[in-house]
């Protein structure tokens, strides 16, 4: 099946193609962006959310440190009294009623009508932190506990040495109910007074009796509760008298806590894993279900685990000074379920962009199509012979240029037919007259060794060697070598310069120092040979006999420099450095010094931009050409 769609709709159709490729890379690139925008948003929500868990983990920890160092702060205060010490370790040593005792002895012996108590200091605190529940001092020894809570103005004793149900009586007093706010009580009980109008002195600080028992029915919960306890002992003797338990509501976790999402838990866990916060009934007294997970989760850091089926980020944070565990667990469900919003709107301008980029690919296609049918159309006219066809170019695209390069292959291909056959008779024509003007080297060479020959046999010896001395010359510039070696470069030029001196007779010297090891490397053809020639043409003095040229060839580090130096006229500033520019130039003019421009644009292509000629001289004392290439 998918073999016939080929062959009848693919095969020999290009731009089906076309439309088939562009729409899969569309289609294919829309859903890829797609994706990937939802993963974003879906990452940036469920990074934004473990960010905020960090945050509210750090408050919750933040909040159980505030109230730890209250704790600390009430305690140390009472360390630092004297009075409230040592009528604490009293207390808690010697038990009630001899507490009383020594509090109506300290009363009576002192000549104050008001004295500080316990009470007033402990009740003090419940004004500065509304999350204090109950402030208990606890005696072991003597088996009783002394508690003051945020819903009674005086402390009230629990003495279960005497009648052992006032333990339970105490611990259900203590957890069993929500206790309003102590300042709500102040203003519904005021103080005792004399009829003097002064406190009244009685030292008693503590609500001595059974109270009406607590409503421990169905409507109530135990409280959730963090304690702080601290060992209280005689400054005296240093041994223990009891405890201060300072408990706090946990409750007051919950200000801490941002907006919610559904699933999400906040637990504060003790070491044995119960949960301390929230007070919810399926957790109460129990150890937390997921307990044993959080020891192979990292700490303070959130990490995917699977809790009670589903996958949630939890972070495990134990960094307060209680020793508390902090967990917040947040469900990916819940964090990801306001995306389907995103992701609908997401796939429906999917879907648009899809229809409407197939549409455009389409008409687009289609409209290359027929222009390109009209091109093939045309093309199998001139097939058939009709070199008369000509192409609408209606554009400056592509297909416009195929059109017009089309119509001037025609006009060029009917052109190139009618003078075909003169063209034909031209090509004979010009190589007969080729053949006939080619001149073979060596029948020079043999017309110049017959011509020195004649005149070394009359006599003429100068001549002779003048003869020898060109043919040598025309024999290796007629080589088709480019480069050739230093010693073959510099016997040219001594041939050149042998065969001037011999025409000026006297007139001109010259002299070749050259290092012998320098010999075999190579050189460019003819890079030495015309700037002598520039010489004995511009800066000879031919009225002078004492021209003289310097040849020197030497090595400078990694480069092999050639210095050819003269005595003669030198030239003027201005031209000097017109010249100086002209071989910096790019292109070869067709003025000015050809020989040196030919060589610098040689000795370039050759070697490199940094390497070639340079040239300096001065009026009437001389010039100096220094060739410079790489020793090779």
């Amino acid at each position: 099946m998918f073999k016939q769609i080929y062959q009848k709709h693919f095969k020999k159709k290009l731009f089906n193609k076309l439309i088939a490729v562009y729409s899969f890379i569309a289609v294919a690139s829309l859903l890829t962006v797609s994706v990937f925008a939802y993963q974003y948003f879906a990452r940036n929500d469920i990074n934004t959310a473990l960010l905020e868990q960090q945050r509210i983990v750090d408050n919750m920890n933040r909040y159980l440190d505030q109230k730890y160092d209250l704790a600390q702060a009430i305690t140390q205060q009472v360390f630092q009294d004297n009075m409230l010490i040592r009528d604490t370790v009293y207390l808690l040593e010697q038990g009630y009623e001899q507490y009383i005792r020594y509090r109506l002895d300290t009363y009576s012996s002192s000549n104050v009508f008001f004295t500080r108590n316990l009470q007033d200091f402990y009740v003090l605190q419940f004004w500065k932190d509304p999350d204090l529940q109950n402030i208990n001092l606890i005696s072991p020894t003597k088996q009783f506990a002394l508690m003051y809570s945020a819903q009674a103005l005086s402390g009230k004793m629990y003495d279960w040495s005497k009648e052992p149900g006032l333990n339970e009586q105490w611990r259900r007093e203590r957890y069993g109910f929500q206790n309003p706010s102590y300042m709500s009580q102040k203003a519904k009980q005021a103080g005792t007074e004399t009829k003097n109008g002064t406190a009244d002195p009685a030292p008693s600080d503590v609500e001595q009796g059974v109270q009406e028992p607590v409503n421990t029915t169905d409507t109530t919960r135990d409280m959730p509760l963090f304690t702080v306890t601290t060992r209280i002992s005689s400054p005296e003797t240093l041994l223990t008298a009891g405890h201060i338990s300072i408990d706090f509501n946990a409750n007051g976790i919950a200000r801490q806590l941002g907006s919610s999402i559904r699933g999400e838990q906040w637990l504060v866990l003790n070491p044995k894993g119960e949960i301390v916060y929230p007070a919810q009934a399926a957790y109460d007294g129990q150890v937390w279900p997921n307990f044993d997970k959080l020891a192979s989760i990292n700490r303070n850091k959130s990490q995917a685990v699977d809790l009670d089926g589903q996958k949630s980020y939890v972070i495990v944070s134990k960094t307060n000074k209680l020793g508390l565990t902090v967990v917040g667990a947040l469900p990916q469900a819940a964090i990801t379920d306001h995306l389907s919003g995103i992701r609908n709107t997401i796939g429906i301008v999917t879907i648009l962009c899809i229809v409407t980029v197939l549409t455009l690919t389409y008409f687009s296609v289609l409209h290359l199509s027929r222009r390109t049918q009209t091109i093939v159309k045309a093309m199998k006219k001139v097939q058939d012979g009709n070199l008369n066809t000509r192409l609408p170019v209606d554009r400056e695209d592509e297909l416009g240029l195929i059109s017009e390069s089309f119509n001037k292959m025609c006009e060029d291909l009917k052109q190139y037919i009618n003078r075909f056959y003169k063209s034909e008779l031209k090509q004979k024509h010009a190589e007969l007259i080729a053949l006939q003007a080619q001149i073979k080297p060596h029948f020079l060479f043999n017309t110049l060794e017959v011509i020195r020959m004649r005149a070394i046999s009359q006599g003429v010896h100068d001549v002779g060697e003048m003869i020898y001395s060109l043919a040598s010359m025309f024999r290796h510039m007629v080589k088709d070598k480019t480069v050739i070696t230093v010693n073959e470069e510099i016997e040219n030029c001594r041939r050149y310069l042998e065969l001037t001196r011999i025409r000026y007779r006297d007139k001109l010297q010259y002299t070749i120092h050259m290092d012998e090891r320098l010999g075999g490397y190579n050189i460019m053809k003819l890079s030495v040979q015309p700037i002598i020639e520039n010489y004995l043409v511009h800066g000879i003095g031919l009225e002078r006999t004492d021209n003289h040229i310097l040849i020197e060839v030497m090595q400078s580090e990694e480069e092999l420099v050639i210095r050819i130096s003269d005595n003669g006229k030198g030239i003027e500033p201005e031209r000097l450095k017109q010249i100086q520019q002209e071989l910096d130039e790019a292109q070869i003019q067709d003025h000015g010094s050809l020989g040196l421009k030919n060589i610098q644009e040689r000795l370039r292509i050759l070697y490199g931009e940094s390497y070639g000629l340079t040239i300096d001289s001065v009026l009437n004392l001389g010039t100096i050409v220094t060739i410079c290439v790489p020793l090779n």
